[in-house]
């Protein structure tokens, strides 16, 4: 499509309709198509702020594509609407306008040099060497559907959204004897014993009748049905399917060594020692008595505000210095003592311990290290050359089958795929491998149908066509049987293990001991080490700790295992010491500061937006839904 636009875009009647285009939409807004609504499209008004539907929608697909990558798979609406996805939105959208609104109340600005500063110490935005890179600044911004003076004014009202509630949350300490009551609780360790009653220690169950069988067929519909499939005609271009395709002659390396040069090269760096002073008289002090025959660690020790600590500034290249500093260090002998230098910090006398030189990098001691991210990323871009052509055919009328052969690319087949990437035997398919993009399109594209082209996160790229689906239906009886029969007998089994394990309990409440009553049933006592309330502990299962800070000292009672019951006594009770675990207190202490902290940031936010009044226009916002 892109190189058929550029084709066509030289014609004067298509620069005429383009041009057409760019006045209706400078007239109207492309938000949304917000001029074919009428009336208001405020969603969310905040005092007098408004914030339009176009904003929320923005907001709201951004997280919902945080989430979707998040957890790799598709999520639907559905589940949207069960996390309150768009409700969040709104509610944050409106919390930040209130904070506006109290800093515009209060003349809170933050100064261009503090929105600089913001962006550069982002380190995002840092390139290889480790320094603010305004090319990779710019590059994310389009990436991510920003312009540069929008992620500005973001940044510059984050900055004071920020201001406003360190004032608030500033000084909130949690009390000590909260910290150390909450430590108790949590450090508390509890051990005791436990009896594993196995499902498969009942083996015969009986035999399940048709009824039985049927019944359980029925009561497992979910279960035992098959998911809607899709028969799918793919095609995937990804760096890895075209590199036997990318040469890398000799230049091309030549080209990519200079342009990366640098990040091979090691810079000259100097050790020094440096005396810093607030006026030019003390500076010329010092430096006369070097100059008289007094070393330099001589003059430090004689000097008040001067100690070793503080004058060894270790290895710096003369990037990491300040340019009045680099200028008369760089161009001295080793051993050498130069200054006073000024400088925005005041006056400075240094001296050149030792000289680490440089090394400077060749093509073939670097070959290895670039030869293969070159051919990656000549890969990527005739991959992605391959891409567009086939999406240009594909654009034109042709077929997928047509595209793809005049694109030079590959369809593969797919008989049966459903929304998890699975086929119809249960494995997954690996062309989706890594691809939930290209698996979701494959589901919202319609039955007959190509998709867009999809960019996957690593890099790949898809274009699809929806030969066929097959919509979700329960699997016949027939064929599930088997499983049927295999269920039916788990439940029984699981059935049976929960009776014992109530019998075991029964007769230990009894009188009898834990060990006698299982006994009876050739089990066996296992002991239970003290193990903590919370955290992972691979050896004791979590229902299992969870009942032994629920009994009483010596009281037995039930724990649901994976393919079992267990037993559980509660035994040795180990109790926690906060004045032991000094560190561990500290922690704990800062912890609840921080929730403390954050609770009063936000009841300071309830009270801002009744202060200013929030308005939510429900029958707006729920069109998002």
């Amino acid at each position: 499509m892109l190189q058929f636009i550029r084709e066509k875009a030289s014609g004067t009647i298509f620069k005429l309709l383009f041009g057409m285009l760019i006045v209706s939409f400078a007239a109207w807004g492309i938000g949304d198509y917000a001029f074919l609504r009428a009336g208001d499209d405020t969603a969310i008004k905040v005092g007098s702020r408004k914030i339009p539907i176009q904003q929320v929608d923005a907001e709201y697909r951004q997280a919902r594509e945080r989430l979707r990558r998040a957890f790799g798979v598709e999520i639907d609406e559905a589940m949207l609407r069960q996390f309150g996805l768009l409700d969040q939105t709104v509610d944050r959208l409106a919390a930040e306008a209130a904070l506006d609104a109290e800093a515009a109340r209060l003349g809170l600005v933050a100064s261009d040099a503090l929105v600089r500063q913001r962006i550069a110490n982002d380190p995002n935005f840092r390139g290889p060497s480790g320094q603010f890179d305004r090319f990779l600044f710019q590059r994310l911004l389009f990436d991510n559907g920003f312009t540069e003076q929008r992620y500005i004014e973001l940044v510059r009202a984050d900055i004071v959204r920020s201001q406003l509630r360190e004032a608030v949350e500033a000084g909130v300490q949690a009390p000590l004897a909260l910290a150390e009551t909450l430590y108790r609780h949590r450090n508390e360790k509890r051990g005791g014993d436990r009896v594993f009653v196995a499902n498969g220690a009942f083996e015969d169950v009986g035999t399940p009748s048709d009824a039985d069988l049927a019944q359980t067929y029925e009561a497992n519909a979910a279960r035992f049905t098959a998911p809607d499939y899709r028969a799918l005609s793919v095609v995937r271009v990804a760096a890895e399917d075209v590199a036997g395709q990318v040469a890398v002659d000799d230049k091309a390396l030549a080209d990519e060594f200079e342009q990366r040069r640098r990040e091979f090269e090691t810079p000259e760096q100097r050790e020094l020692k440096q005396m810093l002073f607030d006026n030019q008289e003390a500076a010329q002090a010092a430096a006369a008595a070097i100059a008289g025959g007094k070393s330099f660690d001589a003059v430090v020790a004689e000097t008040p505000g001067q100690s070793p600590e503080r004058v060894a500034l270790g290895l710096v290249a003369r990037n990491e210095t300040l340019p009045a500093i680099g200028a008369a260090v760089f161009e001295a002998a080793s051993g050498a003592v130069v200054g006073p230098v000024r400088t925005p910090f005041g006056w400075h006398v240094l001296q050149i311990v030792r000289i680490e030189p440089g090394s400077e990098a060749t093509l073939e001691s670097v070959r290895a290290r670039i030869e293969p991210a070159l051919r990656q990323r000549l890969a990527a871009e005739k991959a992605f050359e391959i891409a567009n052509r086939l999406e240009d055919q594909v654009t034109r009328g042709r077929s997928l089958d047509e595209a793809a052969a005049n694109a030079g690319a590959t369809v593969v087949k797919i008989a049966a795929v459903d929304a998890r990437g699975l086929d119809d035997k249960g494995a997954p398919v690996a062309l989706f491998a890594g691809a939930p993009e290209a698996l979701r399109a494959a589901f919202d594209t319609m039955v007959g149908r190509e998709s867009q082209l999809i960019e996957t996160r690593n890099g790949g790229f898809f274009l699809l066509h929806v030969d066929g689906t097959t919509p979700a239906q329960r699997r016949a009886f027939d064929s599930v049987k088997d499983e049927v029969a295999a269920l039916w007998k788990a439940e029984r089994q699981a059935e049976r293990a929960l009776a014992r394990a109530r019998e075991i309990v029964a007769a230990t409440a009894a009188g009898e001991t834990l060990e006698a009553a299982a006994l009876r049933f050739n089990l066996r006592v296992e002991s239970v080490p003290p193990v903590p309330r919370t955290g992972d502990n691979a050896a004791v299962p979590s229902a299992v700790v969870a009942r032994l800070f629920a009994l009483k000292p010596g009281q037995s009672g039930l724990a649901a295992g994976i393919d079992g019951q267990f037993v559980v006594r509660t035994g040795e009770i180990v109790a926690a010491d906060p004045a032991a675990d000094p560190t561990g207190l500290a922690a704990l202490r800062t912890q609840l500061g921080r929730e403390m902290a954050g609770d009063l940031s936000s009841e300071y936010n309830q009270a801002l937006r009744q202060k200013f009044g929030v308005t939510i226009n429900r029958s707006i916002v729920e069109r998002l839904n």
